[in-house]
C-alpha cells in the first residue's frame, strides 16, 4: 500500500516538473520567434538599433541559436557599413557590405540592400574618376592662366547634378577653390591690361590724357597804372635824369609791381627834379648881376 502511494506521489511530481519545463520550452521558444520577427520588421523599418536588440534578446531566450547570431551579425555589418557609407568611406563600406552577403540564413532585405549600395559604391567610384579627369584639366589650364577656359571647364562640372551630391565633396571643395583663384587672376589680368603703358595697349589712353597746364610766357597788358612823365632836366640836371631812365625802365619792364612801387619812384624824381630848378635860378642871378650894377 505504501509503495502503491510513493509511486502516485513520484508520478504527480514528475508530472508537475516535466510540465512545467514544457510550459517554459514552449515559452521561451515563443518569445524567440516574437523577437525574430519583430528584428526582421525593424529591418524593413531601417530601424537597424531596435533589430539588434531584438535579435540580442532572441538569444537570451536561445543561447547560441544560429538564426539569430547570423541576424545580429548581419545587422552589424550593415549598419557599420552605412556609417562609412556616409562617412564618404566607400573602400571600407564596400567590405562590409560584401561580408553582410556572405552571411547565411540571415536577412534577405539587408542582402538586397547590400547589393544595390555595391552598385552605387561603383557607380561613385567610376564618376570621381570622371571628375578628377575633368578638374585635372581645369587645373591645367589654371596653370597654363588661361582662366577663362579653365572656368568653362569648372562650369560643366558645376551644373552637373551628380557632381554636386555629398559623394563628391572633396573634389566639389576643390572646384569652387580652383574657380575663386581663375575669377582672381582675370581681374589682375584686367588691371594690368589697363596699367600696360606700351604703345599698342595705351595708344587710346593716351589721346585721352590731359595736358598738363604751362603758363604762358606772356599774358597780356596788365591794369595798373603807368608812371607820370618826368621832365628833362637841363645842364647839370641831365645826368640826374639819365639815371632815372633805367630806373623807368624797369618799372615798365615789371608790369605785375605794386602801386607803392610807383609812388616810391615818383618821389624819387620829384626830389631829384627840385636841386635842378635851384641851380637854374642861381645861373640867372649871376648873369642878371653884373646888368642891373652897370644900369645904376
Amino acid at each position: 500500500m505504501k509503495k502503491w502511494i510513493w509511486a502516485v506521489l513520484i508520478f504527480l511530481v514528475a508530472g508537475v516538473v516535466g510540465g512545467y519545463s514544457v510550459a517554459h520550452y514552449h515559452e521561451n521558444e515563443l518569445q524567440y520567434q516574437r523577437n525574430i520577427t519583430n528584428g526582421q520588421t525593424a529591418i524593413a523599418q531601417k530601424n537597424y538599433a531596435a533589430a539588434k536588440n531584438y535579435f540580442s534578446r532572441a538569444l537570451t531566450k536561445k543561447k547560441n541559436d544560429r538564426e539569430a547570431t547570423n541576424l545580429l551579425d548581419q545587422t552589424r555589418q550593415f549598419t557599420r557599413a552605412e556609417s562609412e557609407f556616409k562617412s564618404n568611406e566607400f573602400t571600407s563600406a564596400r567590405l562590409d557590405y560584401q561580408n553582410v552577403l556572405k552571411i547565411s540564413d540571415g536577412s534577405r532585405t539587408l542582402k538586397e540592400r547590400s547589393q544595390a549600395r555595391i552598385k552605387l559604391i561603383k557607380k561613385i567610384r567610376d564618376n570621381f574618376k570622371k571628375f578628377s579627369k575633368q578638374l585635372k584639366k581645369a587645373k591645367k589650364l589654371n596653370a597654363a592662366w588661361d582662366f577663362y577656359a579653365s572656368n568653362a571647364q569648372l562650369d560643366l562640372l558645376l551644373s552637373n547634378e551628380e557632381f554636386n551630391k555629398g559623394y563628391y565633396e572633396t573634389l566639389h571643395d576643390q572646384a569652387l577653390t580652383l574657380q575663386r583663384f581663375n575669377n582672381a587672376g582675370i581681374v589682375a589680368d584686367q588691371g594690368a591690361f589697363n596699367s600696360d603703358t606700351t604703345p599698342d595697349n595705351n595708344q587710346g589712353a593716351a589721346n585721352k590724357s590731359i595736358k598738363p597746364k604751362v603758363k604762358p610766357r606772356y599774358e597780356g597788358p596788365t591794369t595798373t597804372k603807368p608812371a607820370a612823365p618826368k621832365k628833362k632836366p637841363k645842364d647839370s640836371s641831365s645826368k640826374a635824369a639819365s639815371e632815372d631812365k633805367p630806373s623807368n625802365k624797369e618799372s615798365s619792364d615789371k608790369p605785375d609791381s605794386d602801386d607803392s612801387t610807383n609812388s616810391s619812384s615818383e618821389t624819387s624824381s620829384s626830389g631829384s627834379s627840385k636841386p635842378s630848378q635851384t641851380e637854374k635860378e642861381a645861373e640867372n642871378a649871376m648873369v642878371e648881376g653884373p646888368s642891373a650894377s652897370s644900369q645904376k
